[in-house]
């Protein structure tokens, strides 16, 4: 089965989609992680830039994704990885910068179609839940199960204002605001791709709701 759950910046759908698999004992897809670590190679190994990483070379991109090297694994009792050439690299992929070159390269059609391709290789081996931009809508149109997760956008500044706080990294709510307002306006208006609720899939605003409570909802509509 597979269950895909789609959202703009700090929806939420990352923390329900890791706990809705590990309820379900399914396999978690954590797709924008797939999008860092090739951003992550690209500009740590090969000289890409935040200028120049939206049209990277594509048989550079097929050798960085072989999947001889490039490894996405996932254990409920220590959340998702990649390795790379033999090394974990997770705990590398965090930031804002390689979130940049994450967006960025996500731009490119051609780099979509092998990390769709990939995504869609994984589902094929286990029942999963899968989060992202366009999950339901391009790469599983055809999910059993399919979710929107929102929330407004003051809300969700403040949700990505206290994950920076979190991590030790100072910003402003005004800060906030502006990276999720433009983050909303590139993700939804991008050519390829744009974030759309998918056809057939269920919206819940969790402006008002914590995390929780948007699990139950989602159970609910499962069973």
């Amino acid at each position: 089965m597979i269950i895909t759950i789609d959202g703009p910046t700090a929806s939420g759908k990352s923390t329900v989609g890791r706990l809705l698999a590990k309820e379900l004992k399914y396999y978690y897809l954590y797709t924008g992680l797939l999008y860092r670590a090739l951003a992550h190679v690209l500009m740590k190994d090969h000289g890409y830039t935040l200028a120049t990483i939206a049209d990277p070379e594509m048989q550079l991109v097929d050798q960085i994704l072989d999947t001889k090297k490039f490894v996405y694994f996932y254990d409920p009792s220590d959340r998702e990885r990649i390795a790379y050439d033999g090394v974990d690299i997770t705990d590398q992929l965090k930031g804002d910068t390689i979130g940049h070159g994450a967006s960025l390269v996500s731009t490119n059609q051609q780099v979509r179609n092998r990390l769709d391709k990939l995504q869609r290789a994984i589902a094929n081996d286990h029942d999963v839940v899968i989060d992202g931009r366009d999950a339901g809508s391009v790469v599983f149109p055809h999910a059993e199960h399919k979710f929107f997760l929102t929330a407004s956008e003051d809300e969700r500044a403040y949700r990505w204002y206290k994950q920076q706080l979190d991590r030790g990294v100072q910003t402003t709510i005004s800060d906030a605001r502006e990276f999720i307002h433009s983050r909303d306006t590139r993700d939804s208006s991008r050519e390829i791709a744009p974030l759309t609720i998918p056809i057939g899939a269920q919206t819940i605003d969790a402006t008002h709701l914590n995390v929780v409570q948007v699990l139950e909802h989602l159970k609910k509509s499962l069973f």
